[in-house]
């Protein structure tokens, strides 16, 4: 029932073997539905040959029609299921030696991103302390693949990290053909190499410098980047009001613990998910203006408007700092655990009705909400410089200047691109893999699943932004996929964690983002990752469970009252994230100049129409706002297009002149577009962080 060693041994698989049992008596079979699961999963990932098996118990009844009805639905499931395979019936002592033979004499298949590279299948595992808190792990299997392995080249362990090769050794003594007795691995940390070099010597071996680098990310090079700091923002809004006010201020102090809350809060502000609260940014703005304007910390108010806080409990510092932080808190847990299947359910029925629509506050200045927006005359057709505006990351990811020449540069080089002796397919050999954490191999010494080694190309250990053409599956239909929700990916021989933003697949230079992925539609999934070079497959599983909601509000404080006998947890630790797949596909392109693009639309609605005028409001409630994005052109949902004249009043009235006669029941809509990034943390792409979550749900 462990999907995940299913899929892992079948990524290595040169040929599938499934049985599927019935009697003759009952001609009628049950194929139950994780069996039918683990099919979806190995076609999505990549299908070697298969060979079908039929187990008939013909002892029960002597009856023939029955026997030959039951071995026609059972070559009909397989035909279905594995589009017309081998079928061998276990029905007599010589049906062996025919499923051998049929082993044997099949053609086998080439899965295409597994056939361009070296991998192996470990047989024996021996792990040897060097370094404190690392070691050596010695890997003897037999070498496979359409191309040698480099002791210069990275491998690659499923489920763990990238990891350098010392030596490559001649281990062509195939334990099975021994005479001698060999020992039964034990169990723990306690097999160490009894032997420096296995018997056949060294077939290829690296010096330090000549190893390809580990390093994923560049460092940031604040030389030659205009990075602008917190401290220099503060310094510039005190210098612009001394200026102002022409009266010397002496720069405020800051409260003992009020670095870390001021982080926090900023990190809100600049930060790429719409979905932030809004009083994030009139906190950060109070803050400060109150903070330049006091001459002593004990006159520094902070937050004096937020959660209700009167004057008296201002003068507290320690009760001020003790409820902003909590309230911050609160907005984290709620953001950790997430939505519930409800009001995921509610929203992405919402964006299926008013898609991209965003409601204003009126308390919200909009100039300010939707300062990175921009108005475009032609979504298809208009030019959006993609180095513009980029994000601090950008300075750290990797791209190239032609892709498709680099990868086949790489790809004909000797030793994947890294250089050095490979060693050829097909022979026994021992790969020593070098500064593995102890906990990790622990994991896989103790682990009962497969141990898989890839050799990896030049570059695909570097970091970039990669695209994949997606579709939902069918029996997930119904659980909605949210946009920056974390999902479990699996991309060819590498399993990681991601959060994607969602596009549309059209024909243009730019894609439009959904905020969900769509159903019975294809779409393209976008996350940061290490780079791949080959033609690669994916699969997407929910990384949590949906928790339900509880029945009322008062009951969000006690969930075991809403859920009896914590249903909850007991839902947590029985989830299996690989039984919940979500979407699969394949790699479309590693481009981080792909254009996704955002939109927001504001709506508002005449209130007083004259042919081709109106007086539109609820769009926008400053006369300021309308000033501001009066160049922005309007269009409406009988298919007219127009403009801003002027503000009208004081409420964020305006009026607008259209290219026809608008009616009263019209909706007037305005188009906002901005580029968006998927989420990026750095400790994602850190070998250390490896060190201490293992193989554990990878």
């Amino acid at each position: 029932g462990d999907s995940l060693s299913i899929l892992d041994a079948a990524k290595a698989a040169d040929i599938i073997i499934p049985v599927l049992s019935t009697k003759a008596g009952d001609p009628g079979f049950d194929v139950d539905g994780m069996s039918d699961h683990i099919v979806t999963l190995v076609k999505a990932q990549g299908l070697p040959s298969v060979v079908g098996v039929t187990t008939l118990d013909t002892k029960s009844t002597n009856n023939k029609k029955n026997t030959n009805n039951a071995i026609r639905l059972c070559k009909r499931w397989f035909q279905s299921a594995f589009d017309g395979p081998r079928i061998v019936t276990l029905d007599n002592e010589n049906a062996v030696d025919h499923l051998l033979r049929y082993c044997a004499t099949t053609k086998l298949t080439d899965i295409t991103w597994r056939s361009p590279r070296s991998y192996m299948v470990s047989e024996k595992l021996q792990f040897r302390p060097t370094t404190q808190g690392k070691g050596s792990l010695l890997v003897t299997g037999y070498l496979r693949g359409q191309r040698g392995l480099s002791a210069r080249q990275l491998v690659h362990i499923t489920g763990v990290d990238d990891f350098q090769i010392g030596r490559i050794y001649d281990a062509s003594i195939d334990p099975a053909r021994s005479k001698k007795k060999l020992d039964k691995p034990k169990p723990g940390m306690e097999q160490e190499m009894k032997q420096s070099v296995p018997v056949g010597g060294v077939l290829s071996e690296s010096r330090p410098e000549e190893r390809t680098s580990l390093e994923s990310l560049n460092p940031i090079d604040t030389a030659a980047q205009n990075i602008i700091t917190e401290e220099e923002l503060v310094d510039a809004e005190t210098e612009l009001k001394i200026k102002h006010a022409k009266l010397p201020q002496p720069k405020p102090a800051m409260p003992p613990g009020m670095e870390g809350v001021i982080q926090d809060v900023w990190r809100q502000v600049v930060s790429d998910d719409e979905d932030e609260p809004d009083a994030a940014r009139d906190l950060m703005s109070r803050i400060r203006d109150h903070n330049a304007s006091a001459t002593t910390p004990s006159e520094i108010a902070i937050g004096s408007e937020i959660g209700g806080m009167d004057t008296e409990d201002l003068r507290d510092e320690d009760a001020t700092l003790a409820k902003l932080r909590s309230t911050m808190a609160e907005e984290k847990l709620r953001k950790e655990q997430g939505y519930s299947l409800e009001e995921l359910e509610q929203q992405e029925k919402d964006e299926m009705e008013w898609p991209d629509e965003l409601e204003v506050h009126p308390d919200v200045i909009a100039k300010n909400r939707f300062a990175k927006f921009r108005g475009l005359k032609n979504f298809r057709t208009t030019e959006w410089d993609a180095k513009q505006m980029l994000p601090m990351e950008y300075g750290q990811i990797f791209q190239f200047q032609n892709f498709e020449a680099a990868r086949r540069r790489v790809l004909s080089g000797a030793g994947g691109g890294c250089g050095g002796e490979e060693v050829e397919t097909g022979r026994r050999v021992a790969i020593e893999v070098l500064d593995i954490p102890t906990e990790v191999a622990r994991s896989l010494c103790e682990g009962e699943r497969p141990v898989l080694l890839w050799g990896l190309f030049l570059y695909e250990r570097k970091v970039s932004v990669g695209h994949f053409l997606v579709k939902r599956h069918d029996a997930q239909d119904s659980l909605p996929v949210r946009a920056k929700a974390p999902m479990i990916i699996s991309a060819g021989f590498r399993r990681f964690k991601a959060k994607p933003i969602y596009s549309q697949d059209c024909k243009s230079n730019k894609f439009k983002t959904d905020r969900f992925l769509r159903t019975g539609v294809w779409g393209f999934a976008s996350f940061y990752c290490r780079m791949i070079l080959t033609p690669s497959t994916i699969l997407m599983f929910r990384e949590k469970t949906l928790k339900p909601a509880a029945e009322s509000p008062d009951d969000l404080d006690d969930l075991d009252e809403a859920l009896p006998q914590s249903a909850v947890a007991r839902l947590e630790e029985s989830y299996d994230p690989y039984r919940t797949l979500m979407a699969s596909g394949t790699l479309a392109s590693i481009d981080p100049d792909r254009l996704l693009i955002k939109r927001v639309l504001l709506t508002g609605a005449p209130i007083s129409v004259s042919k081709r005028l109106a007086v539109v409001r609820h769009m926008f409630f400053r006369p300021e706002d309308v000033r501001w994005f009066k160049p922005v052109e309007l269009w409406t949902k009988h298919g007219l297009t127009g403009h801003i004249l002027d503000a009208h009043g004081t409420k964020g009235y305006m009026k607008c002149s259209f290219n026809g006669h608008i009616k009263n029941h019209d909706t007037v809509c305005m188009s906002l577009y901005k580029r968006q990034y998927p989420p990026f943390e750095a400790r994602d792409f850190d070998s250390d962080a490896w060190a201490t979550q293992g193989t554990a749900g990878y």
